[in-house]
C-alpha cells in the first residue's frame, strides 16, 4: 500500500447548496408526515373500535414532530396543509399538533411541557370518530340533527380518552374544550373566560386557524395572512395575548397591524408579497424621541439580536385617532383590513 496522499491532494467535501438543503429538508419532511399519517389513521381506528389509545406511539408521532419543528416549522406546516377529503381528519390532527408544538417551543416550555401539548394537539379531534363520513365531509349545510352529531365530539373524544391509561390530563382537557370561546358563547358547556385552561385556549386558536388555511368540501383554504386576519378580529372567540404568541411563533401578522417592535419603534406589519419568507414591518415611530420618523422596511426575525415584533398596539393609546388614514399615508396603495 502506497503513502497516502498529500493534503493538497486531498478535496474538501462540497457543501450542499441552498437548494439542495431545502430540498433534503422537504423531503424529510414528506417522510414524516407520510409515517404519522399512518400511523394517527391506525389511531383513530383503534379509538373507533373501543380499543384504548396507545400513548407510547403518540409520544413517539409527537417526539418526531417536535424535532421538526424545532428545525424547521414552516416546512411541515405547509405539507399538513395540503389535505384531500379522506385524508382531512388525519393531516388536521398533525397540523394542530404542530401548531401547538409551534407556539410550545416559542414560548421556551420544558421538553415535557411541549410533548403534552403536542400530544393534546394529536388527540383533539378523536371524538370525530363517533360522526359518520358523511356529515364530515357534507358540502352543504347541516342539519340541525347533523349539527348536533359534530358538537358532540368534544364530549365523545373526551370519553374515549378517558379509558386510556396514563392519559395526560391536558390532552382530556383539550379534547374536551376546544370549542370553548373567550365569552361564554362556545360548546359544549359554555365556559366563562377564567374557566377555560391555557392549553384549551391555544388548542382552539391552533384548530380554527388549521381549518381555516385547509381546503374542505364546503369551502377553499385562506391564505394564512387571511386568517390571521379574520381571527384576530373576532371579539370574543380567542384569548388575544395567546393569539398573539401564536402569530410570533409562525411569523404570521394581520396586514395593517400596528405593533411595538424590539428596537423601540413602532411599526405597521405589512402584507407579505409571494416570495418573502419573513414578515415585514414598517417601522415609523420612535418610542424614546416620542416622534416620527422616516418610514424603513424592516423584516422580522425570531432570531435572537434581529428585528422582532414585541406587542399590538392599540392606535388609539398613540394618539392615532384615524389610524386607517395614517396606515394609508404610510404606505400608499396597498389595501391593508383592520384597523385594530
Amino acid at each position: 500500500m502506497g503513502p497516502p496522499p498529500a493534503r493538497s491532494a486531498l478535496k474538501p467535501a462540497r457543501k450542499p447548496s441552498v437548494d439542495e438543503r431545502k430540498s433534503a429538508e422537504r423531503r424529510r419532511a414528506a417522510a414524516l408526515v407520510s409515517r404519522s399519517k399512518l400511523a394517527v389513521r391506525g389511531l383513530f381506528a383503534d379509538a373507533h373500535a373501543g380499543k384504548p389509545v396507545r400513548i407510547k406511539k403518540v409520544a413517539a408521532i409527537v417526539d418526531a414532530i417536535a424535532a421538526s419543528v424545532a428545525y424547521n416549522p414552516q416546512t411541515l406546516l405547509r405539507l399538513t396543509r395540503l389535505k384531500n377529503k379522506d385524508e382531512y381528519t388525519y393531516l388536521h390532527s398533525m397540523a394542530v399538533c404542530t401548531l401547538m408544538v409551534s407556539v410550545a417551543q416559542h414560548l421556551g416550555l420544558d421538553d415535557a411541557k411541549v410533548r403534552e401539548l403536542g400530544l393534546a394537539g394529536l388527540l383533539h379531534d378523536i371524538g370525530k370518530t363517533g360522526i359518520p363520513e358523511e356529515i364530515l365531509n357534507k358540502q352543504g349545510g347541516l342539519t340541525d340533527e347533523e349539527f348536533q352529531n359534530v358538537r358532540a365530539h368534544p364530549e365523545h373524544g373526551y370519553q374515549l380518552l378517558s379509558t386510556t391509561p396514563e392519559i395526560p390530563q391536558v390532552a382530556l382537557d383539550v379534547c374536551r374544550h376546544h370549542h370553548e370561546k373567550t365569552d361564554g358563547s362556545g360548546y359544549p358547556f359554555g365556559l366563562p373566560n377564567d374557566a377555560i385552561s391555557f392549553a384549551a385556549r391555544l388548542g382552539a386558536i391552533c384548530d380554527v386557524y388549521d381549518a381555516l388555511t385547509s381546503d374542505r368540501a364546503y369551502k377553499q383554504a385562506w391564505s394564512p395572512e387571511k386568517a390571521i386576519d379574520e381571527m384576530w378580529s373576532w371579539e370574543g372567540h380567542f384569548d388575544r395575548e395567546i393569539l398573539f404568541s401564536f402569530m410570533q411563533a409562525i411569523e404570521v401578522y394581520p396586514p395593517g397591524m400596528l405593533v411595538r417592535l424590539r428596537s423601540d419603534e413602532l411599526g405597521m406589519m405589512l402584507e407579505r408579497s409571494p416570495r418573502s419568507t419573513r414578515p415585514n414591518a414598517l417601522a415609523f415611530y420612535s418610542i424614546g424621541k416620542g416622534e416620527f420618523i422616516e418610514s424603513k422596511t424592516m423584516v422580522i426575525s425570531r432570531d435572537p439580536g434581529r428585528e422582532q415584533v414585541v406587542s399590538p398596539e392599540d392606535p388609539a393609546s398613540w394618539g392615532f385617532d384615524n389610524w386607517a388614514a395614517l396606515r394609508e399615508r404610510l404606505s400608499p396603495g396597498i389595501v391593508l383590513q383592520h384597523a385594530s
